[in-house]
């Protein structure tokens, strides 16, 4: 999988479990204009990284339980993960230059 629209808590947790690379989480609702801003940016970076990073949306009214868990507050919101650790966090839009260095910077940390 590279990019999903609103997967469901089950489908996260697959993700999650299952993948050995690194995975961005995209926290977003169909009301946030800020996220609708971004949806170009982050749909590009998801293509470029096809193979090498999965690529997700949540949509934190339909599944106000994964919004929870993550402890998300506003939108937009991004988390990396890797194994189950959050890797990095950021709250806010992002263009697609400041989104790779956001991903990379989170995962080159970790190392």
């Amino acid at each position: 999988m590279t990019f999903a629209n609103h997967v469901d808590a089950p489908a996260l947790q697959r993700l999650i479990d299952e993948t050995t690379s690194p995975l961005l989480i995209h926290f977003t609702a169909e009301w946030c204009s800020p996220c609708q801003g971004m949806a170009p940016f982050l749909e590009a970076f998801a293509e470029s990284r096809a193979g090498s990073l999965p690529v997700v949306k949540v949509d934190i009214d339909a599944h106000p339980e994964i919004a929870s868990r993550f402890m998300v507050r506003a939108v937009p919101t991004l988390y990396v993960l890797h194994d189950g650790r959050v890797l990095g966090a950021h709250t806010g839009a992002l263009s697609g230059a400041q989104l790779a260095r956001f991903v990379d910077g989170s995962i080159a940390a970790a190392q």
